[in-house]
This record gives C-alpha cells, sequence and structure tokens, in this order.
C-alpha cells in the first residue's frame, strides 16, 4: 500500500486513534496559571519558566532560510531558550504528529503548518488552548474562538509562467482559459494541491470545479511536489505553465532574475498558515514564549524581510502590493481542513498521475 495512500486511510479513520494525555503533562494547564497575573509580571514568570525548560521544539514545514531568520530573532531576544527545529515536507508533517501522539510521545511543543490537514487533529485532542496576549492585533478571521489555532502566515496561490515562453498576452485570465489546446502536455501542479481544491469547491460549487479538474487532467499535467521546486522548474523552462504555486517564491525569483512572473487568473485564493501549542508540549513556558514572539511585530517583520506576506495587520509585504486590482479571497481553511482526507483521496482519483 502506497505511502500516501496510507497516510490519507489514517486521516479518513479507517485505522484505530488513541491519544494518550497525563493530566501534568497538558500544558494549557500550566500556562492558564499565569494569566491572571499583570502582563509585566506574566512575562516574567514566562521568561523564567522558558529558561528553566531551555529549549522549545518546532515541527514546521516552513523552509529553511526563513525558519533559521525565526529562530534566530527569537534566540537573540531570548538568551538561554534555544529553538530546535525538525523540518518536514509538505503534509509529511501531519502523518509525524498523528503517530508520536497516538503513542503518546510526542516531541514538539510548537507545530508550524500551512498543511490544513492538521486542522484536523484539533478534535483528536491534539492541540492545547493557548491565548497569546499578541492575539488581539489580529483580525478575529485569524484566530479562533477557543484559541487553538493562529494564521501567522499567508501564502498567495497563483499561476507562474516562464516569461521566455509564454507572452503577457497569452497568459491566462480565467480558469477556463487553462484548458486551451496551447497548454496541452505544458502545465504542472503540485501533486498535492488539495487546497486548491478544495478553494474552488467553494467558489465553484461541485461540478464546475470537477469538469474544470478533470479537463486539466486531459491536459497531461506534470506533478511535482512542492511549490517551491515547481516554481523553480517553470524559471528554468522545464514547463510553461505552473497552475499554482506560491506568489512569494515567484516574487523573489523574478527579484534575482529569473524569467518567471504570475498570470491574474482570478480569484486568487489565499491559504492561511497557522501555529499552534501542542497539549502535551514538554517545554510550555518556552512554547508559549515562542509563540508570542511569532506572531510580534518584531517577528512578523523577520517574514516580511524574507518576501513572506505576514499576517500581522501593521506588517506590510511586497506582496501586497502586487495584489492592488485583484480579487483576492481567503476560503473557509477550517472546512478545507476537516475534509482534507476526503479531499486528497478525491483528488489522487481525478489525477492518478500525482500519487
Amino acid at each position: 500500500m502506497g505511502r500516501r495512500l496510507i497516510f490519507l486511510l489514517v486521516l479518513l479513520g479507517f485505522f484505530p486513534c488513541a491519544y494518550h494525555h497525563s493530566a501534568a503533562q497538558i500544558a494549557e494547564s500550566k500556562i492558564a496559571l499565569l494569566d491572571s497575573l499583570p502582563a509585566a509580571e506574566r512575562q516574567a514568570r514566562l521568561v523564567e519558566g522558558a529558561r528553566a525548560e531551555g529549549e522549545a521544539i518546532i515541527y514546521l514545514n516552513l523552509d529553511q532560510v526563513v525558519a533559521s531568520a525565526l529562530t534566530a530573532g527569537f534566540m537573540k531576544k531570548y538568551p538561554g531558550v534555544n529553538a530546535q527545529v525538525a523540518r518536514f515536507s509538505g503534509a509529511s508533517i501531519i502523518a509525524r504528529v498523528d503517530a508520536e501522539a497516538r503513542a503518546g510521545k510526542l516531541a514538539a511543543d510548537v507545530i508550524l503548518s500551512g498543511e490544513l490537514g492538521i486542522l484536523m487533529l484539533i478534535d483528536r485532542g491534539v492541540m492545547a488552548r493557548y491565548r497569546s496576549p499578541q492575539r488581539e492585533a489580529y483580525p478575529e478571521s485569524f484566530r479562533d474562538k477557543e484559541n487553538v489555532w493562529h494564521i501567522y502566515l499567508i501564502n498567495v496561490l497563483v499561476p507562474a509562467y516562464n516569461t521566455r515562453l509564454v507572452s503577457k498576452d497569452d497568459t491566462p485570465r480565467r480558469l477556463e482559459d487553462l484548458l486551451r489546446p496551447r497548454w496541452k502536455g505544458k502545465l504542472a501542479m503540485d501533486s498535492q494541491s488539495y487546497f486548491w481544491f478544495g478553494a474552488l469547491l467553494q467558489h465553484m460549487g461541485d461540478d464546475a470545479t470537477m469538469k474544470l479538474m478533470r479537463g486539466l487532467n486531459e491536459q497531461n499535467l506534470h506533478h511535482v511536489r512542492g511549490r517551491r521546486l515547481l516554481t523553480q522548474l517553470v524559471a528554468a523552462g522545464e514547463y510553461d505553465l505552473a497552475v499554482e504555486t506560491n506568489l512569494n517564491s515567484i516574487l523573489s525569483m523574478s527579484q534575482q532574475g529569473a524569467p518567471v512572473w504570475f498570470a491574474p487568473v482570478q480569484p486568487l485564493f489565499l491559504r492561511p498558515s497557522f501555529l499552534f501549542m501542542t497539549r502535551t508540549a514538554p517545554h510550555p513556558h518556552a512554547a508559549a514564549l515562542l509563540i508570542d514572539y511569532l506572531l510580534s511585530e518584531e517577528g512578523q517583520k523577520i517574514l516580511a524581510a524574507h518576501d513572506r506576506m505576514p499576517a500581522h495587520p501593521k506588517v506590510s509585504a511586497r506582496e501586497t502590493q502586487s495584489l492592488k486590482g485583484l480579487d483576492v479571497r481567503m476560503p473557509d481553511a477550517l472546512d478545507i481542513g476537516r475534509r482534507y482526507a476526503a479531499l486528497g483521496k478525491k483528488y489522487l482519483e481525478i489525477f492518478p498521475g500525482a500519487k
């Protein structure tokens, strides 16, 4: 049985799930003890507790350069508290967290992920409630009422094209333009474009979305795992156009002289990335301190400095300027996240070449 199929079956519930929690291990109960304190005293106690714990362990699927910049900034601000990173590719972070939680051995304190399937683990009791003081600076739609998840980073999903192979006048303007004969055999797409698929279903409905997706499959699509790699291959001329990839990668490569730009196929969808504290965080004070830092203006400015679109409303990004006048939408990420396994299963049925 293929690894991806096993992963989807786990999320769909075909294999038994049992997470084991010890009351003494629950992170949120430890941090909640600080919430009644005045802000300055709370912060001092949090830093003291974090230094006693010594480290925070982070599971993420953010690229190495940005992850290193964030952790370096955190450790400079809070000497004596290390930030240890374990990086994962794509949806493998979900399978890892799921497996460790089942075994009662989840090592992560904090999880950063844009993989919407991670939201399914909320319902299984993996994530803790943590009300960061930084939350109040964000729109309500960027944080849940239960204080479990928070959007800290946003990706804009856009088509990318090679400017040497495709003229600006020939770029698609509508989704249906991707089905033109001109693109047959020249398109590429991430092999796990489940979020984009879910966003289309919300926007267009089942019938129109399935018609579009089946039409794309008939275009002899090339499937590539990883949007950054996908964008690099378009810039290298391997493919004329990527159906959907991250705008920040396009802008960064274009600034470095690569022949790649984005096609304004509308609507464009925003894909949020979330952060969580785990319910059994081994280092809860360090975890809370790290989350506060990542949501602060200081932490968010590090994202912007690395061509990422921060979620903080007071921190501007280059991507924002590129989107002026375009129809940009935020899909219901929770709905997509809770249907992620079913979406993935259906996606692989439509695109057997993505398996």
